[in-house]
């Protein structure tokens, strides 16, 4: 289809609208610029630093599928912002989204065993749903093509 746009501009024939139509927008964004995943980033830190604090039946279990969703948060952003389209950028935004989602579910199974411990808890559930609406801001508007 490329091909054929650019054939068509050479003999300077109009392009017909269809030619267009398929043209995703490029999307350059560095996810190392983006806010929402500087805080992911941190999450998923903290997130693994909690998680070795857990104790009792299952607390391996619940620490590794609590770190899990932090990082794919992470790694979602960065998979998107690497598409290089907003229809795909959008796409892993979403997916971003629901592992936030799935991380603060995670944290709501956690029971504070200590004062430092529910400090912890709190913020990370702050912070995770600071990501959420960061996302869902991104979705909206995403980086502009550059």
């Amino acid at each position: 289809m490329r091909e054929n746009v650019e054939e068509l501009r050479e003999k300077g024939d109009a392009l017909p609208t269809s030619a267009f139509r398929f043209q995703p927008m490029v999307l350059r964004a560095d996810p190392s610029r983006l806010l929402v995943s500087e805080v992911a980033t941190a999450v998923a830190k903290d997130a693994a630093r909690l998680a070795k604090t857990f104790r009792g039946p299952g607390a391996f279990a619940r620490g590794d599928q609590l770190v899990s969703a932090t990082v794919s948060i992470v790694s979602n952003i960065a998979e998107g912002c690497g598409r290089g389209t907003v229809p795909e950028f959008r796409r892993f935004l979403l997916i971003a989204r629901g592992s936030a989602q799935e991380t603060l579910a995670q944290l709501r199974l956690v029971e504070a065993t200590t004062a430092d411990q529910g400090r912890q808890l709190n913020s990370l559930r702050t912070r995770v749903v600071l990501i959420l609406k960061m996302i869902s801001r991104l979705y909206a508007h995403p980086p502009p093509d550059n």
